[in-house]
């Protein structure tokens, strides 16, 4: 499993079926991002490994900022 410290910061993070997908666990989360959202330091759960991340959204591309 990959550690959110080891993923670096401004990678992008797998939407699937408009949720992103846990860089952890690879499961999706409960956040729907839609192809027009945009949101700055964003912070994401995952209920299934309790990891916490801070995400930026750009028009429907999501990039990974930093563990929280």
């Amino acid at each position: 499993m990959n550690d959110l410290k080891t993923i670096a910061k401004g990678a992008k993070l797998n939407i699937k079926d408009g949720h992103i997908v846990c860089p952890v666990c690879r499961m999706k989360t409960r956040q729907i991002i839609r192809p027009e959202t945009e949101a700055k330091n964003l912070q994401v759960f995952c209920a299934q490994c309790k990891s916490q991340m801070l995400v930026n959204i750009k028009t429907g591309q999501c990039s990974f900022v930093s563990p929280c």
